[in-house]
């Protein structure tokens, strides 16, 4: 299992089937809050890996640590945003 030194701060939405991670809450002042990534937002790729489930995620999210900076990629709406954040 991955192992964690760092959160986005979002609450998945587990009944997704689609390509990527839908966010189905955001906890107010972690990074995903702080730069501005929103409920119902699609995140298809974090730093370098694309995310196609919760697995490609968490194994995405284990290779950072506090401080790092990375893209994110998210879908919102029809629109691809890019999002740059700080763990």
């Amino acid at each position: 299992a991955p192992k964690f030194s760092v959160t986005l701060g979002v609450i998945p939405d587990y009944l997704y089937s689609g390509l990527g991670l839908r966010i189905d809450g955001v906890i107010d002042g972690k990074p995903a809050h702080n730069f501005g990534i929103q409920k119902g937002d699609v995140v298809i790729k974090l730093g370098k890996l694309k995310i196609t489930n919760m697995m490609s995620y968490m194994k995405a999210l284990s290779t950072y640590v506090k401080g790092d900076k990375v893209k994110v990629i998210v879908k919102r709406g029809g629109n691809e945003m890019e999002i740059d954040l700080r763990f």
